[in-house]
């Protein structure tokens, strides 16, 4: 019994450490950082994950009195004892995470299916659809990052503010987030996610940012999304990859193929005889605080925000609806545990879906691309938000 607690002891602090410095990745990718220091954070993770169990190791020796021989915690040195106990109160954290991502995941049956899935190379036939991918992508067992959901959600919106009374009306929002143009997956790939996106009869189209990684595919990313903007107003904001480079510049030349800028503003627009407003935020990245709504006569008030950290801002401001990206839905989802890396203050409880909730419902996009084109069990995602208000 005392080798079966011994190594439950290692088990616990191997695992604790690996969630204690996944909090620490998550929460500070959600911090307006420069992306060399977040590499810094992202090798000390990729160094003290596997590099614990080694010291744990040394620290407990392999002697008589070793944890993984039968030994007790309590025979163990004060720092070894200090460190095991330390490191293995975050799985209590790992535990509450899954059960949350238990039940969140059987909610969201609740809003809609799973939608049409595409495998877009089997579907065009077009080798350059894969684009570039590098060694870890191409050998990753059941990469999706060339595969396509798309989805149809369903909201039930109640504005609490005066506004005039009318009959339900129903609005088809298309959500795009997170494109990446990185060069992996190619642009036929996303030349394949408009064309699906066209024949989705949207009457809005929003796109929550993180554009390009590479600034020469700014070109190719401008003109593969222009034909959107021929189906219905099309508004976005930027994310913290834009702001990497020369993001006014990328702004500039969205806004000049006919995309609409709201971030740190207010659009509003009349569409099936309701007024539709829609604010966007850029934060912690860039510009000012999202527009106040919280008084508006409108039908509808919609926040657009690359991160869903600004859910307590569209709270406190008065909007109906945030939609958000900026998470991935996470990348890898593993069974039972659900998703691990989630850049958000949250953590993964906002990685991804629909989160029916008073005052601001919210949804939150898996994405199209990835930095990393790493995927499982987490598909690229393009959604059609049916809002009933």
């Amino acid at each position: 019994m005392n080798l079966l607690y011994g190594w439950l002891w290692v088990l616990a602090s191997v695992i604790g450490n690996a969630e204690f410095w996944v909090i620490l990745v998550n929460r500070s990718h959600a911090l307006a950082v420069h992306h060399r220091r977040l590499k810094l954070m992202r090798r000390m993770h990729d160094l003290a994950v596997p590099g614990w169990p080694l010291l744990l190791l040394w620290l407990t020796g392999t002697g008589p009195d070793s944890l993984l021989r039968g030994g007790g915690l309590w025979e163990q040195s004060l720092w070894t004892r200090r460190l095991v106990l330390f490191t293995s109160l975050w799985c209590s954290t790992l535990i509450m995470q899954t059960v949350v991502w238990q039940r969140r995941q059987k909610k969201q049956a609740r809003f809609g299916s799973p939608g049409q899935q595409f495998d877009v190379f089997a579907a065009t036939g077009d080798v350059s659809v894969r684009g570039t991918p590098g060694l870890l992508a191409r050998v990753w067992p059941g990469n999706e990052y060339c595969r396509l959901e798309c989805n149809i959600k369903r909201a039930t919106v109640t504005p609490h503010r005066q506004r005039p009374q009318k009959p339900a009306a129903v609005l088809r929002i298309l959500h795009l987030s997170d494109l990446h143009f990185i060069g992996t997956p190619g642009t036929a790939y996303y030349e394949f996610v408009v064309r699906t996106a066209m024949q989705q009869q949207a009457d809005l189209i929003l796109f929550s940012g993180d554009l390009i990684d590479r600034p020469e595919l700014l070109d190719a990313a401008v003109r593969t999304l222009q034909p959107l903007t021929s189906l219905a107003p099309c508004c976005f904001v930027l994310g913290n990859h834009d702001w990497r480079y020369d993001f006014e510049e990328v702004r500039r030349r969205l806004q000049a193929s006919g995309w609409r800028s709201v971030a740190g503003s207010v659009e509003i627009f009349l569409l099936k005889g309701r007024h539709i407003a829609i604010g966007g935020s850029e934060r912690p990245w860039m510009g000012a605080e999202p527009v106040l709504v919280a008084n508006s006569l409108c039908d509808l008030t919609i926040l657009l925000s690359h991160s869903p950290d600004q859910l307590p801002a569209a709270q406190r401001l008065g909007y109906d609806l945030m939609l958000a990206g900026h998470t991935h839905g996470g990348q890898v989802v593993l069974p039972v545990v659900g998703p691990v890396f989630s850049p958000s203050r949250y953590g993964v409880a906002l990685a991804s879906g629909l989160f029916q909730g008073a005052p601001t419902t919210v949804h939150v996009s898996r994405g199209i691309g990835a930095k990393d084109p790493i995927r499982w069990n987490c598909t690229p995602e393009l959604t059609v938000l049916e809002v009933q208000f």
